[in-house]
This record gives structure tokens, C-alpha cells and sequence, in this order.
């Protein structure tokens, strides 16, 4: 999970927002190969929820305030993802170590698809509603 210029939806707000997003996706996955305790595993997870939340709260805002027409769709990605979190940290607590990185590679894959694909779409829709505003 590197965040590379290929995964830009070149709105630099929400860019620092998603590479913030793969960097703590990298920690926890590196804590959770160098075995590191389980207390620290759920805060670590905690703080990955909190800043997926945090970024989800401000996409579906920008989206609301352009009307951006595929929303309800794009907040229901939102939610898939809320519940892959919320299995994350459930396997996290049941200190099972396949359970663990196979929800963890679930979130990351599902953040990395939402962006490759939902994300670039409100992308190229918020861009041309900020220039129209100009």
C-alpha cells in the first residue's frame, strides 16, 4: 500500500488525505508482521478508522455541497468500508494473526479499488464544479 502519483484524483486536499490513509494502512500492517502487542494493534486501527471516517465525513461533504449526482452510491462504498474496518479491528481482537492480515488486506484493497475508481469519478466531477464557480 504506497500511495504513488497514479493513485491522485488531483484534488490536493483530499491526495494528502488518502496518502495519509496509505501510510497507516503500511504501519499497521508492519506492527502487525513485527508481532507488535495487541493494545497497541487496536490503536493503531482505532486511529486508521478515525482518519477513514475523517475523510469520509469531508468527500461526501465537497460531494453534497456540488450535487454531485452518483453520491448515495459513493456513500454506500463509504459504508462497505466502514464495515470492513469494524471486521478489522474485531479479528485485531481476537488476536488471530490470518484473520488479522486478511481483513487488513480487505481494507486495503477496498480503500485502494474506492479510489482507483469511485473516488476519480467524484474527482473529475468536484474539479469541474470548483472551475465552474470561478
Amino acid at each position: 500500500m504506497r500511495w504513488t502519483e497514479e493513485n491522485s484524483v488531483y484534488l490536493p486536499e483530499l491526495d494528502e488525505e488518502h496518502q495519509t490513509m496509505f501510510r497507516l494502512l503500511q504501519e499497521l500492517r508492519r506492527a502487525v508482521v513485527e508481532g507488535e502487542e495487541a493494545a497497541r494493534l487496536k490503536l493503531r486501527a482505532k486511529h486508521l478508522a478515525d482518519e477513514i471516517t475523517s475523510h469520509f465525513r469531508h468527500e461526501e461533504r465537497m460531494m453534497r455541497e456540488a450535487q454531485y449526482p452518483q453520491a448515495e452510491w459513493h456513500k454506500r462504498q463509504h459504508a462497505t468500508a466502514r464495515a470492513q474496518l469494524a471486521a478489522m479491528a474485531d479479528s485485531i481482537r481476537s488476536r488471530d494473526q490470518a484473520s488479522i492480515f486478511d481483513s487488513l488486506e480487505a481494507v486495503a484493497k477496498g480503500i485502494r479499488d474506492h479510489i482507483n475508481i469511485a473516488d476519480r469519478m467524484a474527482g473529475a466531477f468536484l474539479r469541474n464544479h470548483m472551475r465552474s464557480l470561478r
